[in-house]
C-alpha cells in the first residue's frame, strides 16, 4: 500500500522515512510525483542524514513501530525540526492485532509486522512531542478469522495499518465541505470526488458527499468552524422547497454554493418553473467554463470558473519503443452525446479507411450506431455493449484506449450545448500521448494549432491535417510531447485545488453580506410564488421542524427532482 493521497498535494518537498523496511516495501514516491511532478521527493532510512526543510514528512511504521514511548517522543521532535512551519507529518503504523499477524504468532511463526506500538500510544507520543493530531484513520484488508482468534482478541483484526496526520503549527480552522450530488456517473468524479480527494489531505479540511437518494445531515458550528454546502446539478422541485432550504442553511450559518458544469438552458422549463432559484438562492456559483460563467451571472454575480484538470500525470509515452515496430496508425474517438458531431466526419473517415487499408485502425467509445457507421474491418469497440449501451468503461480502460492510439478526434459543432463544454478531452489525450485533431469550438482557446494539437475549421482542413498526422509520425511525436508538457505544467489538480479552498474561505469571510444579497434576489420572486409557499408551509404549520425534515426528505429521496444530464 502507498500513501500518496495523505500527503498534501501542494507539497513541493517531501521526505519519506522508511527505517529498516521489508524487502517488498513500496515507497509512495512514484505515485505522489504523478500527482505533483514538481516535487523533490526523498526516500531515506535514517532521518539524521537528511537536511530540511520539507513541506511534508511521511514516517513509515518500519521506522517507529518498535520504539519505546520515550524514544518515540524524542524522535518525533527531532524529525519535526525538518518540517516547514506549516508542514504536515503523516505516520503509518501497522496493526499488531491484525488477524494475519495473530495467526502467524499462534502458529509459532515470526509476526508479519515488526511493531509493538499501539495506535493510542502513537497518538499520545505525537501530542507529547508538541504537535497537533488532525486525523486518525485506518485502512483495512478483508481476512477470514479463525474462531480461536475471535475469542482471544478484541482488536480490529481487519485493520492492517493506521494513518495519523499531525500539524506542526497552529492548525487552521476546522472546515467541512459537504456536497449533495445530483449526477454521479459522469460529472461527479471530475467535479466533486477529485477535488474532494485533494482537499482531504489539507490540514483540518473534512469532506462529506451524498448522492441524491441517500441520507445526509447538516452539521452544526460546534462540530466545524466553517461549513460549505455544495449543490451539484440538482434542481429544486419547487420554489417553496428551494426557499426553505436556503433559509435552513442561512440559519445554520452555512455557505451555500451551486456547482454546474452544463448549460442549464437545456433544461430551461424545469428551472423556469422555480424562477431559477437554484442559482439565485446560493451565495455563489462554481462552474467549469467562462461561457457558462457568463450565462450564470444573469442570476447571480458571484460566479467562479474552475477548469477541469487531471488527478495525476501518466508516464510519458515511449515513442522510441513504439516506432521500432511497424504498426498501424490508430485513431481514437470517445465521447458522450456527440453523435451528430461524429456523424458529420464519418464520410471522410470512411474515405481514409479505404485509402489506407490495413495501415489505419480505429478505436471507438460511443454509441453502437457510430461504430457501425465506420466502413472498415480495422476497428475496435472499446466499451461493453451490454452495459450503458457501451458508452461507459472504467477510467483506466478509457485512458489505456487513448494511450494506445496515435490521433484523437474531438469534433464539436458550433451550438449552444457544445459552447459550454470543457476542454477535458484535450488534456486527457495530451496526457496520454495522442495528438488531437479538434474543432475550434471550445478547443481553439487552449490548443496552439500545430504546436500542442491541430484545429480544423472545415472539411478541407480536416482532410489535410488528418492526412498529415497519419503520414508523419515524427510530427505526431513532436506535438504530443509539447501537449504533454503543457498538461504537466498547467493542467494538474495539484496546481489548482487550493484556489477553490481560498475562494471558499474568502466567501465565508463575507457570509453576512452574501446572505443579504441572496435574500434580496429571492425576495423579488416571492409574490409570484406566494400561493405555493403558503400551501407548502401550511402542511407543517404546527411543526416547523417537520417542514425542515420534509425538505431534507424531498432532496434525499429524489422525489420530483430533476437531475440534468
Amino acid at each position: 500500500m502507498t500513501f500518496e493521497t495523505f500527503i498534501p498535494a501542494r507539497s513541493k518537498s517531501v521526505l519519506e522515512l522508511i527505517g529498516d523496511a521489508p524487502e517488498d516495501f513500496e515507497s509512495s514516491r512514484r505515485s505522489f510525483q504523478e500527482i505533483q511532478p514538481d516535487c523533490k521527493y526523498i526516500v531515506a532510512e535514517d532521518w539524521t542524514k537528511v537536511k530540511g526543510p520539507f513541506d511534508a514528512i511521511l514516517i513509515q511504521s518500519s521506522l517507529i513501530g518498535t520504539l519505546s514511548p520515550k524514544k518515540l517522543v524524542k524522535t518525533i521532535k527531532k524529525i519535526a525540526e525538518l518540517l516547514n512551519d506549516d508542514g504536515t507529518l503523516i505516520f503509518t503504523l501497522d496493526n499488531i492485532g491484525h488477524a494475519e499477524n495473530l495467526d502467524a504468532i499462534l502458529e509459532g511463526k515470526p509476526p508479519i509486522f515488526r511493531v509493538t506500538l499501539t495506535q493510542e500510544e502513537l497518538s499520545n507520543a505525537i501530542e507529547d512531542a508538541g504537535l497537533n493530531v488532525l486525523r486518525s484513520l485506518n485502512a483495512g484488508r478483508g481476512v477470514q478469522v479463525r474462531r480461536q482468534l475471535a475469542e482471544l482478541t478484541k482488536t480490529e483484526m481487519a485493520v492492517f495499518v493506521y494513518i495519523l496526520t499531525a500539524y506542526k503549527g497552529e492548525p487552521p480552522k476546522k472546515t467541512l465541505i459537504q456536497t449533495l450530488i445530483g449526477e454521479s456517473t459522469v460529472c461527479a468524479p471530475i467535479r466533486v470526488h477529485m477535488p474532494n480527494a485533494f482537499f482531504m489531505a489539507n490540514p483540518n479540511v473534512f469532506i462529506v458527499a451524498s448522492p441524491v437518494g441517500k441520507p445526509y445531515k447538516l452539521y452544526e458550528q460546534e462540530q466545524f468552524d466553517e461549513r460549505v454546502f455544495i449543490n451539484q446539478r440538482m434542481c429544486f422541485p419547487s420554489f417553496a422547497v428551494g426557499l426553505d432550504f436556503f433559509n435552513i442553511l442561512r440559519k445554520k450559518g452555512i455557505l451555500f454554493i451551486s456547482e454546474m458544469d452544463d448549460n442549464p438552458i437545456l433544461w430551461e422549463d424545469d428551472y423556469k418553473k422555480t424562477a431559477w432559484i437554484n442559482f439565485r438562492s446560493v451565495h455563489a456559483i462554481q462552474t467549469s467554463t467562462p461561457y457558462l460563467a457568463d450565462f450564470l451571472k444573469q442570476f447571480n454575480p458571484h460566479v467562479k470558473v474552475f477548469a477541469n484538470h487531471l488527478r495525476r500525470l501518466p508516464p510519458p509515452r515511449n515513442f522510441d519503443q513504439e516506432f521500432k515496430g511497424k504498426r498501424q496508425t490508430t485513431i481514437f474517438f470517445g465521447a458522450l452525446n456527440r453523435d451528430g458531431d461524429f456523424m458529420e466526419i464519418v464520410p471522410i473517415l470512411n474515405r481514409f479507411a479505404k485509402q489506407y487499408g490495413n495501415k489505419l485502425a480505429f478505436k471507438i467509445l460511443a454509441r453502437e450506431n457510430l461504430f457501425n457507421a465506420l466502413e472498415t474491418e480495422n476497428k475496435t469497440y472499446v466499451g461493453d455493449l451490454k452495459q450503458w449501451d457501451g458508452q461507459f468503461i472504467s477510467y483506466e480502460d478509457y485512458e489505456a484506449a487513448i494511450r494506445s492510439s496515435d490521433i484523437a478526434l474531438l469534433p464539436l459543432r458550433d451550438n449552444e450545448f457544445n459552447r459550454a463544454k470543457s476542454d477535458l478531452k484535450f488534456i486527457e489525450s495530451a496526457a496520454n500521448g495522442a495528438v488531437v485533431l479538434a474543432s475550434p469550438v471550445v478547443y481553439s482557446s487552449v490548443i496552439e494549432d500545430g504546436k500542442t494539437g491541430f484545429i480544423y475549421h472545415n472539411g478541407r482542413e480536416f482532410i489535410n491535417k488528418l492526412n498529415l498526422l497519419i503520414r508523419n509520425k515524427n510530427l505526431r511525436r513532436k506535438v504530443a510531447e509539447e501537449a504533454y508538457s503543457y498538461v504537466k505544467h498547467q493542467r494538474l489538480m495539484s496546481q489548482h485545488y487550493e484556489e477553490r479552498l481560498d475562494w471558499y474561505r474568502e466567501l465565508l469571510e463575507r457570509l453576512p453580506e452574501l446572505t443579504a444579497e441572496a435574500e434580496a434576489r429571492i425576495a423579488k420572486f416571492i409574490p409570484q410564488f406566494n400561493d405555493e409557499i403558503t400551501q407548502f408551509r401550511a402542511r407543517f404549520s404546527r411543526n416547523p421542524q417537520e417542514r425542515s425534515n420534509q425538505i431534507e426528505r424531498n432532496l434525499t429521496q429524489g422525489a420530483e427532482i430533476i437531475i440534468p444530464r
